[in-house]
């Protein structure tokens, strides 16, 4: 067997190793393309709502759908019930499980404005404008509709009509971000509109993935050359290999949002290949570098040394897409 291939297939077998049926799951449906209707991807997603530290996030759960604080579904940060939501999105829980769904109607109930949108509930960061801190929007927006919320729900709906109303105008600067153009803001909108259906998507979402996709690549992503305010740079955080993210985004996070949206062929991309095989470690793997400050069940840890399996699935992935060489 070629070399290269049997590094491949070495790399996969990892990665499908039951002991984390998430990154197994997420291995079959997106590198081997398996259906939901699978058995092995059946499987998968089967042994995810008993594993850790889904169990472990899911035993936190106060009576009422919530965790940690009853009277704010997003305060304080990383340990409140639309945080925890986010984990459990990121591990691929399914809201099929009646825990799930009343940490979900607990966020809808508490935290979703008229808008659609998912304001900060600290009173100095009172939204102006639309785009003012669409991070944390896009991150509750995330956690909701990852974890199954289907667009047919009233409630999500209106808040994929909010972030398509947003991306499709083009105006993308944050008032937090000292008025200038904030392109982690664009890329946590995009990841919601990127999670509706492609035979969901009305021809504002269309409009507004475009727009958003074009502007990302609009610049070299393995720069982030994006516009700043005065005196800003970019930031560090943006070329570190990171899960899960917080309010920021990085190079990982665009690309795999860019690759489920189709454009890893689009010539623009050829950076971020680069920039992701350079990153490979000695043994062939990716490294986690960043991750949140604080998790309620710890489960993954940075280090610049060590292979990540959520790392490496995901590079594996945008790789293949974008037809790259990893021998």
């Amino acid at each position: 067997m070629d070399t290269s291939l049997q590094l491949e297939k070495g790399l996969l077998n990892w990665l499908l190793e039951p002991v984390n049926p998430s990154v197994r799951y997420f291995t079959l449906t997106k590198i081997f393309n398996k259906t939901v209707d699978n058995q092995e991807v059946k499987q998968a997603r089967a042994d995810i709502i008993n594993s850790e530290p889904v169990k472990g996030i899911l035993a936190l759960q106060k009576k009422g759908g919530w965790w940690n604080n009853h009277e704010h579904a997003t305060m304080p940060m990383y340990l409140s019930t639309a945080w925890q939501l986010m984990l459990l999105a990121e591990l691929s829980a399914s809201w099929e499980d009646k825990r799930v769904r009343e940490g979900v109607d607990f966020v809808f109930e508490n935290a979703q404005d008229k808008r659609g949108a998912f304001p900060h509930e600290g009173t100095r960061w009172q939204k102006k404008s639309p785009m003012d801190l669409i991070c944390n929007d896009g991150l509750i927006a995330f956690g909701l509709i990852c974890v199954g919320v289907p667009c047919s729900d009233e409630r999500m709906c209106h808040t994929v009509d909010f972030f398509a109303d947003v991306l499709r105008s083009g105006e993308y600067e944050c008032r937090f971000n000292k008025g200038a153009i904030c392109a982690w803001g664009v890329v946590k909108a995009l990841r919601v509109l990127s999670r509706v259906p492609q035979t969901e998507r009305s021809q504002s979402v269309k409009e507004a993935i475009d727009r958003a996709a074009d502007f990302m690549l609009s610049r070299n992503l393995a720069k982030a050359d994006y516009p700043t305010k005065p005196g800003g740079k970019v930031s560090p955080h943006w070329f570190l290999l990171g899960f899960p993210r917080s309010y920021q985004a990085d190079i990982l996070q665009t690309a795999l949002i860019l690759t489920d949206l189709g454009y890893s062929k689009d010539s623009r991309f050829k950076p971020v290949e680069d920039f992701l095989l350079s990153k490979r470690l000695t043994d062939s793997a990716w490294p986690l570098e960043a991750t949140w400050n604080k998790l309620s069940i710890p489960f993954v840890k940075k280090s610049k040394r060590n292979p990540s399996k959520w790392i490496t699935w995901q590079v594996l992935y945008i790789l293949k897409k974008a037809g790259a060489s990893i021998s």
